[in-house]
This record gives structure tokens, C-alpha cells and sequence, in this order.
């Protein structure tokens, strides 16, 4: 009522919380008193797609590969200790690569930091690779077949991290980008379903 938009509210957008279904319920019996509810609210609530595609990711993650888990644990291993650090900066020296590109370790609860993990152990593959050489403690390098499986995997998530960068824009409007966006999704899950290759498949 403050901003003078209570008869011109079309649509609102949240995500799947519970309380949040309470609160549009709440608020769409008030504006059917006002008589301002357009098509009697039932395109009222939206539910947030970004949301929705990281509850998708989260579950198809839960089926995640041996070879995420690896590289999961190299990371930790690394960030473990400043000695550690030290000698893996050595290892991207020597493969020429560039140390400013920090390594990410993921947060379970968000899909996209498993993603930016991913795509940045994917640039120090050598460095890791190198460092298993010389460190008799690390363990936990990926074998050559593992690194492609994380190659594909990342390749796969890519897509919806693009698409959740999109929804997720606060300076343009986004409800025009849900369908071709969520469309490329359809396209890449049809095409990697119908792959020869059973990884990638399941």
C-alpha cells in the first residue's frame, strides 16, 4: 500500500517454502476483498525456478560419481595446510598455470559451488596429477578415466548453471528467459538419456 501497487500486483515470485504458500494464500484473500486479484489469482503465485532446478540438480547429485567425491577430497587436501598449498603452487608453476585461479571446495546444500569445484579442478588437472608424484601423502588423484567422467559432468552441469545465472538476474526482467532456458535444459536431459555412454545415461 506504501508503494501504491496493491491494485496492480499481477504475479508473485517465491520459492517452494512452506511459509511461503501461507503468505500468498494470506495475501490473496485480501486482495479478493479489494477486488484487485487478476484471473482470481490463479496465476498469482509463481513458484522461483532457480529454486526449482537446484532441488533437480540436488537429487540428480545424489547419484553423484566416485570421481566427484575424488577430486572433492584433493581439493580438501590441498586447502588443508599452508605446506600444502605451497607445494601445489610449486606443481602449477611447473605446468604453467595460473596460480590466482583459487581452488573452490563445494558446499553440499548448493549445486553451483559443486559446478564452480568441478571447473576449477578441471583447469589444475595437471597440477594435480603432478603433485601425486611427488607427495607420497596424497592419495586421492583422479585416474585419466575419472577426470573424463568429471569433464562430462561438468560439461552436463554447465547448462544449468547457466541457466540458473540467467533466472537469477535482478537488472533485467527474467520471466522471458524461462522458456528457451528451460527448453535447452529439456534438450540436453533428452540427448545424454538417449547417450551410448552409461555414465552419462544414468
Amino acid at each position: 500500500k506504501s508503494w501504491g501497487i496493491e491494485r496492480k500486483l499481477f504475479s508473485i515470485t517465491l520459492d517452494n517454502a512452506s511459509s511461503n504458500h501461507v503468505c500468498v494464500g494470506l495475501l490473496k484473500n485480501q486482495f479478493r476483498l479489494m477486488n484487485s486479484l487478476v484471473y482470481d489469482g490463479k496465476l498469482f503465485h509463481l513458484r522461483c525456478c532457480a529454486h526449482i532446478l537446484n532441488l533437480i540438480v540436488q537429487d540428480g547429485l545424489k547419484q553423484i560419481d566416485v570421481a566427484v567425491e575424488k577430486v572433492r577430497e584433493c581439493v580438501k587436501y590441498v586447502k588443508g595446510s599452508s605446506a600444502r598449498k605451497t607445494r601445489f603452487s610449486q606443481c602449477c608453476s611447473q605446468n604453467l598455470l595460473d596460480t590466482r585461479k583459487a581452488l573452490m571446495q563445494d558446499v553440499p546444500t548448493r549445486w553451483n559451488s559443486t559446478y564452480m569445484m568441478l571447473s576449477c579442478a578441471l583447469y589444475y588437472r595437471l597440477a594435480f596429477s603432478h603433485l601425486s608424484l611427488s607427495d607420497s601423502n596424497f592419495q586421492d588423484c583422479p585416474s585419466s578415466d575419472e577426470w573424463e567422467r568429471v569433464e562430462k559432468m561438468c560439461s552436463f552441469l554447465k547448462v544449468f548453471y547457466d541457466a540458473t545465472l540467467q533466472f537469477s538476474g535482478s537488472l533485467y526482467p527474467t520471466s522471458n528467459l524461462y522458456f528457451p532456458q528451460i527448453f535447452g535444459i529439456h534438450l540436453k536431459l533428452v540427448e545424454e538419456k538417449k547417450s551410448p555412454d552409461e555414465y552419462m545415461k544414468k
